[in-house]
C-alpha cells in the first residue's frame, strides 16, 4: 500500500470486527506497514479479533519494534494463541525488546497510553476521544507518524481550542519524559512529578512506550526496601507538595473550560 499512514487514520475509526476482517484478507506485506501505522491500542485490538495463525503471519511481517509495541497490549491468552504460530527467532526477538531491567521505569510502566497523532484535528480528537470504551486521561501525548512522542495536551485546552486546528499546532512541548531503562529510584527525583501525576516513557529513540503513575512508582519501591535511604520527611513533603500541584492544576484546568475564548471557537 502506498500511503500506510493515511490508511492507518482512516481504519481507526472503523469498527474492530470490520478491519480484522480486512486484514485477515489483505496479503501480509500489504498489512503489516498499514498496522505499524496504526495507534498500538487499536492495532492490537484488531490482532485479538483474528485467527491467531492469521495475527502471527501479521506480527511476523512487522519491524520488531512495532511488533512489540502490539503484542504487550494483547491480553496474555491471546499472546500464548499467537505464540504457538510465530517461529522461535521472532517469538525470541519479541521477549527481548519487551523485556526490561527489574525496577525500571519500563518494567514499572503502564502500557496503554492516551495518544494520538500530531496531523489529526481538534475536532477529530474530540471524536475520537468521546469513543473511548474508557475515562480519559487529563493528557493526550501526541505522536508523530513514527510513534516517536512529539508533545502533550490537556483534556481541558483541547475542548477550548479551534476545532480546524492540529494538534501539533496547539500542543505543549514540555513532556518531561522517562528513559524506559532508567532505574526506579532514580526517577523518584526527577522534577516532573512537581506538575504531574504520571508522565510518559520513551525508548531510546524517543518512541512512546507507555506511562508512569507516581503513585505506582513510589508503592513498588516502597516494597523492594530501595527508599529507605530517602529522608522520610522529604518524601512526606514531596507527596504533599505533588497532593496540591495536582489540585491546583486540575481547577486550573475546570477554570479554563468555564472561560471559552470566542476567538478559539470554529
Amino acid at each position: 500500500m502506498r500511503y500506510p499512514v493515511e490508511a492507518a487514520r482512516i481504519l481507526e475509526q472503523v469498527s474492530v470486527e470490520d478491519v480484522a476482517a480486512l486484514f485477515s484478507e489483505l496479503p501480509t506485506q500489504t498489512g503489516a506497514p498499514v498496522m505499524a501505522s496504526m495507534l498500538p491500542e487499536k492495532a492490537a485490538a484488531c490482532l485479538q479479533t483474528m485467527m491467531a495463525s492469521s495475527a502471527a503471519k501479521l506480527v511476523s511481517e512487522l519491524h520488531v519494534s512495532s511488533a512489540t509495541r502490539i503484542y504487550r497490549l494483547l491480553a496474555p491468552a491471546t499472546q500464548d494463541a499467537v505464540s504457538v504460530h510465530l517461529a522461535d527467532k521472532t517469538l525470541r526477538r519479541v521477549h527481548h525488546h519487551m523485556g526490561y531491567p527489574p525496577m525500571s521505569a519500563g518494567a514499572l510502566l503502564d502500557p496503554r497510553i492516551d495518544m494520538l497523532p500530531g496531523n489529526v484535528t481538534v475536532a477529530e480528537a474530540i471524536r475520537r476521544i468521546e469513543r473511548l470504551d474508557r475515562a480519559a486521561s487529563c493528557e493526550v501525548y501526541v505522536i508523530d507518524d513514527a510513534h516517536h512522542l512529539i508533545g502533550m495536551l490537556d483534556l481541558g485546552k483541547l475542548l477550548i481550542s479551534d476545532h480546524h486546528s492540529k494538534l501539533k499546532d496547539i500542543m505543549s512541548h514540555k513532556t518531561q519524559p522517562l528513559s524506559a531503562h532508567a532505574s526506579a529510584e532514580t526517577l523518584l527525583s526527577h522534577p516532573g512529578w512537581a506538575t504531574h501525576r504520571r508522565l510518559p516513557v520513551v525508548e531510546r529513540d524517543n518512541t512512546l512506550v507507555g506511562v508512569l503513575h507516581y503513585s505506582y512508582l513510589q508503592d513498588s519501591v516502597l516494597e523492594t526496601g530501595s527508599f529507605s535511604s530517602r529522608d522520610p520527611l522529604e518524601n512526606l513533603l514531596s507527596l504533599a507538595s505533588l497532593y496540591w500541584l495536582s489540585v491546583a492544576q486540575l481547577l486550573d484546568s475546570l477554570l479554563s473550560i468555564a472561560r471559552p475564548d470566542k476567538g478559539e471557537r470554529p
